[in-house]
């Protein structure tokens, strides 16, 4: 490899790590409602030591693996709480994700084609590294579940039988509408080949699984088998008791994604130029083939999976959503990386140092808006967590709070009002008490639902009128009742249990 251009790689490289690392070195982290749920559930592991269930994956039932909350738990811990140290803590894994894709592409390929997955990788990651959820878990373990995959059959070697099958159950764990298909995908063409060669003890190497398997096990005998009777109506193409999709649509969804979206080297809205590098990356793997290239094997397995994950998904059918490609993205992103042997060499790196520039221009728009938002949008944790500290700055010694959110949940400012709580207040949530806060965020314009007034008077069961209602940035406010006998009495409606819905 040229020096100038593995120093330019690396420079690159590094200049997306910080970039990467943007939110949590100015104090923030990007902060969306199943982050903030993700940080009630900390709580409640730091709190009860042993819980089973991940976050919610349908309203049907369905729910994620505990996995990522426990890996998160130990950097929650030591940061007190402190959302911007965990947000230190994804960094790290970040970090950990690159170098394994390097690793992963020096060991099957050659290092020139590691430092350009890398690269491709590291630029790919920028947005999403701002704040990372249960989902991204899949993302950073993709690599290592390629690999052992493929290794596998290379070696036929048991302790990598075990390692590739650890991953599989992490992958379900971290996310089911991802785990699930690969599983699906990679347990059968093993016991194929384990039958095929005839390494029967190898079938042991399938007891990794059962770690993984044992917090859903558990849920379903506890709970009559709820999330089997949720995932059969996925089956049927249910999300949410929403409407089925017709197949036809979900069909084009899945043609459109594989190559666009799917492949994630350049991002939306210019997202449908990655065409360009899979239809290079089909080419590479005929040429492979064509002259019996010996890692034709390895874009065999890519194709397997890849091509795979995306007809099992139409067993649900529906459209899409970003957080089921996305993870699947860093295996077309990793093969497009090993394919310019097969092309004019310097006409495919000046394609590739070309789409680089266009996803570092979107990534630095990104940070430039990050920068704008930062403690001034609705996702930004500085935001949230300074309205939580205007709120109660003058309670009481005791006080009781509610937080009322149009989508019910709220989860961004119930952390936000729990961890500002922890540093100023004694309140208790979802209580009412003599002095009592209702905070409340604002609802979007197409919003049809109750509004504040009356989510006070008829969940709260409030009757008295606020002693003063404080307006706080972007249009969010803090009610302050003193209530009275008759008030107190009377429970209300939304109580504790309200905390994390549906748990």
């Amino acid at each position: 490899m040229n020096a100038w251009l593995k120093y330019g790689l690396l420079g690159f490289i590094l200049s997306n790590v910080v970039l990467c690392a943007w939110s949590v070195l100015h104090n923030d982290i990007y902060y969306y409602t199943d982050i903030g749920r993700d940080f009630l559930i900390f709580e409640e592991i730091a709190t009860k030591k042993y819980v089973l269930f991940g976050p919610r994956a349908d309203m049907q039932g369905l729910f994620h693996g505990i996995l990522w909350h426990y890996l998160n738990v130990p950097a929650y811990i030591l940061g007190n709480g402190n959302p911007v140290m965990v947000g230190w803590f994804w960094i790290a894994l970040i970090v950990g994700f690159f170098a394994s894709v390097y690793a992963v592409i020096k060991k099957l390929f050659d290092q020139e084609s590691a430092l350009l997955a890398t690269a491709l990788v590291s630029a790919s990651t920028v947005q999403i590294s701002q704040g990372l959820f249960h989902g991204n878990g899949a993302m950073i373990i993709m690599p290592l579940f390629f690999y052992t995959f493929v290794r596998y059959l290379q070696t036929k070697s048991v302790f990598v039988l075990f390692v590739h099958l650890i991953t599989v159950g992490m992958l379900v764990q971290f996310e089911i509408a991802v785990g699930v298909p690969l599983a699906l995908l990679s347990c059968p063409a093993l016991l194929y080949f384990i039958v095929k060669h005839k390494k029967w003890k190898h079938i042991v190497g399938f007891l990794a699984l059962v770690p993984f398997a044992a917090t859903f096990i558990l849920i379903e005998l506890k709970y009559n088998f709820l999330q089997f009777r949720s995932f059969a109506n996925y089956l049927q193409g249910a999300r949410d008791n929403a409407a089925h999709t017709p197949f036809v649509l979900s069909l084009i969804d899945r043609i459109r994604n594989v190559g666009t979206h799917g492949v994630n080297i350049v991002q939306d809205p210019l997202h449908a130029v990655n065409i360009v590098f899979f239809a290079l990356l089909l080419g590479a793997i005929y040429l492979s083939f064509k002259k019996v290239d010996k890692q034709r094997y390895i874009y065999l397995s890519f194709l397997y999976f890849y091509v795979g994950y995306y007809i099992l998904t139409l067993l649900h059918g529906g459209y899409l959503i970003k957080f089921w490609w996305l993870p699947m993205s860093i295996l077309p992103i990793m093969m497009i990386a090993t394919i310019q042997k097969y092309f004019v060499k310097p006409v495919f790196l000046a394609l590739l140092i070309m789409f680089m520039s266009i996803t570092t221009y979107q990534n630095l728009h990104f940070i430039t808006t990050l920068n704008n938002q930062r403690g001034n949008d609705f996702h930004s944790w500085q935001f949230h967590y300074q309205l939580a500290m205007q709120a109660i700055e003058n309670a009481p010694q005791e006080f009781g709070y509610f937080i009322y959110a149009p989508d019910i949940y709220g989860y961004q400012d119930k952390y936000a009002f729990f961890y500002a709580n922890k540093k100023r207040g004694h309140g208790v949530p979802f209580e009412k008490r003599l002095i009592t806060y209702v905070f409340s965020e604002p609802p979007p314009k197409d919003f049809t639902g109750h509004d504040i007034d009356w989510w006070v008077s008829e969940k709260l069961q409030i009757k008295t009128q606020p002693l003063s209602i404080r307006k706080l940035k972007g249009d969010y406010e803090v009610r302050t009742y003193l209530l009275g006998v008759d008030d107190l009495k009377i429970p209300s409606q939304i109580t504790p249990s309200d905390w994390l819905f549906y748990r």
